[in-house]
């Protein structure tokens, strides 16, 4: 298996246009509604599947219809369902993603069984297989988030996987190093946005949040800046890699999930990161144009051909790999 993703999985429902006084008023008219799937780690792995990975995740959801969708949606876009557990005391949780016209999106969750997921739900045999395992939703998942995020990454790491790690924010959209502190030292690719890296580091450049995790002996640090682009740094050589300009932002929801699936799809491959980063850019530009947070993502194929029309915004000395 080429990539197994462990976190959150969530059913969707995307509301757009939302104006922010919304609140404030009786009603309002919305003209797009999108019921899928969600959470950081299913989206990485229905993207991975997408862009042609083996792939498979390990995730709690309930009983319920909810858990339908999220199972359904995963299984039409060949992602192995098989070590999803279904909890029979917890809801599914439900995120309704509040669209503004520019695509910034807020989110009200439910609790459910995201909240009760922990380590002694993994197969670890299962996970063991994988070339790549993801982490998806670190300082999100209560009951695995510390020690056990680490005894995780551990075993992995010393099964021979490769092991990568994004995080989100938890219910006070703040991300917490003693959520994931432990497991730094188990990780070979770190993944945060810029937000989330300034929070965890205190530091507001890319080369200070560098050198704040040198010690952690990651192998690589891949900063998303949204539509910057993105700082990739192997702790020897490091580089600014810019996104794509002409991608009209639909919604922004699942793009950082979508840019971790490409470059590590690349990564699979053999690329070099400053490769992969620039895959991973056309990921997230590709899934911005359209509502819900992975029904942008396209084939490896397609994604080759979207990067080698627009190869004069690739760096030149890396356009050998597009075109």
């Amino acid at each position: 298996m080429d990539i197994v993703t462990v976190g959150n999985a969530v059913c969707d429902m995307a509301l757009k246009p939302v104006t922010k006084d919304f609140m404030e008023r009786d009603s309002i008219r919305i003209s797009s509604v999108q019921n899928t799937s969600g959470g950081d780690a299913l989206n990485c792995a229905i993207d991975c599947s997408k862009l042609g990975l083996d792939t498979g995740i390990c995730a709690m959801i309930g009983q319920d219809m909810f858990g339908g969708v999220v199972k359904n949606n995963a299984v039409q876009n060949g992602v192995d369902v098989s070590r999803i557990v279904e909890s029979a005391e917890h809801m599914t949780n439900i995120s309704f993603v509040c669209i503004e016209e520019s695509g910034d999106r807020h989110f009200l969750v439910t609790i459910g069984a995201n909240d009760e997921f922990g380590y002694k739900d993994i197969d670890m045999e299962y996970v063991k297989q994988a070339k790549v395992v993801q982490i998806g939703s670190a300082n999100g998942i209560p009951k695995l988030d510390g020690p056990d995020l680490g005894r995780f990454l551990k075993e992995c790491q010393e099964a021979g996987c490769i092991t990568s790690m994004d995080v989100t924010g938890g219910l006070d959209g703040k991300v917490y190093m003693t959520a994931i502190e432990d497991a730094l030292h188990y990780t070979d690719i770190f993944l945060p946005s810029m937000y989330e890296a300034t929070q965890l580091t205190g530091k507001e450049t890319c080369e200070e949040i560098e050198e704040f995790f040198r010690p952690y002996g990651l192998k690589m640090l891949v900063i998303k800046l949204g539509g910057d682009g993105v700082y990739v740094t192997d702790f020897a050589k490091r580089r600014y890699i810019r996104t794509f300009e002409d991608a009209p932002v639909i919604d922004t929801t699942g793009c950082g999930d979508s840019f971790c699936a490409g470059f590590l799809t690349g990564i699979v491959k053999g690329w070099s990161m400053e490769e992969a980063a620039v895959f991973g850019n056309a990921v997230g530009s590709m899934n911005c144009q359209v509502l819900g947070a992975n029904l942008g993502v396209k084939s490896f194929e397609e994604t080759m051909a979207y990067i080698k029309e627009r190869i004069d915004q690739v760096p030149e000395d890396l356009r050998a790999r597009f075109q």
